[in-house]
């Protein structure tokens, strides 16, 4: 709870599982909405204070009630077979309005979670190295780097961005190994671009130039689904699978608010 405030205070919206159980959220429903979800009253309980207040100052005062959002939803997963299995997710989000935010995009919007250990490995290994350290040994030099790998990160993101723009499809389908191998490839001296000929030099406007290369590669592919089990037990009785999802959302079971 003390982490929502504090991250939401930022200015960034939300959207954070939580565990399913009744008594696991310290919530009451205020309002349930016409989309499923619900508002709901989170209230920091004294056990919930006496943690906080033992992992740091004793005199801490009670944190604020806060309204959230809950949104509740099952989802069934269906192999080529026809075999299925469900699980519950619930999600506590900060995008309050139901109308704008609809609890079925929450629930979407959550299965694209994964895309942040996409941001981690292309960070850490395709654009650090694998088994790459920061060669910084003091925290002021190895902050430095991390920002500057950030900023490179994000103008290659920026550039895959540009090309998937031109194609109309989305970004997900440009390589980012493909957009770093070109890129370094334009600015090193004397080396010809992989995707176009072209050297930095005889160009105006380099990034052009290679989101036009990148545009003439090979797409990934969009939209795949998990095509074998997840769990080392899963993969010895399970076998590999064409695989469906299925969100419908579902009230909660949360207590009423007095």
């Amino acid at each position: 709870m003390e982490r929502h405030i504090t991250f939401s205070a930022t200015g960034a919206h939300l959207a954070w599982r939580v565990k399913n159980g009744a008594k696991s959220l310290p919530a009451k429903i205020v309002e349930r909405l016409s989309d499923g979800s619900s508002h709901v009253r989170l209230r920091e309980s004294n056990s919930m204070l006496a943690r906080r207040a033992k992992a740091g100052d004793p005199s801490l005062p009670r944190l604020p009630d806060t309204i959230a959002r809950l949104v509740e939803f099952d989802v069934v997963v269906t192999d080529g077979r026809g075999k299925a299995r469900t699980s519950r997710f619930r999600v506590i989000t900060t995008l309050l309005d139901h109308t704008l935010y609809p609890a079925k995009q929450i629930a979407a919007a959550y299965a694209e979670r994964w895309q942040v250990e996409l941001v981690s490995y292309n960070l850490k290994v395709t654009l650090r190295g694998s088994g790459t350290r920061l060669r910084g040994k003091t925290p002021k030099l190895a902050r430095q780097e991390i920002w500057g790998l950030l900023v490179v990160y994000n103008a290659l993101v920026d550039l895959a961005v540009r090309t998937a723009v031109d194609l109309g499809v989305d970004p997900d389908q440009i390589s980012f190994k493909l957009v770093l191998t070109f890129a370094r490839a334009a600015v090193t001296g004397g080396t010809a671009c992989a995707g176009c000929g072209h050297r930095p030099s005889d160009l105006r406007d380099p990034g052009q130039a290679l989101a036009a290369a990148l545009a003439a590669q090979p797409l990934n592919r969009a939209g795949r689904q998990r095509t074998g089990p997840r769990t080392k037990a899963q993969r010895e009785t399970e076998h590999t699978r064409d695989v469906t999802y299925t969100i419908t959302i579902v009230p909660s079971n949360l207590p009423k608010a007095e």
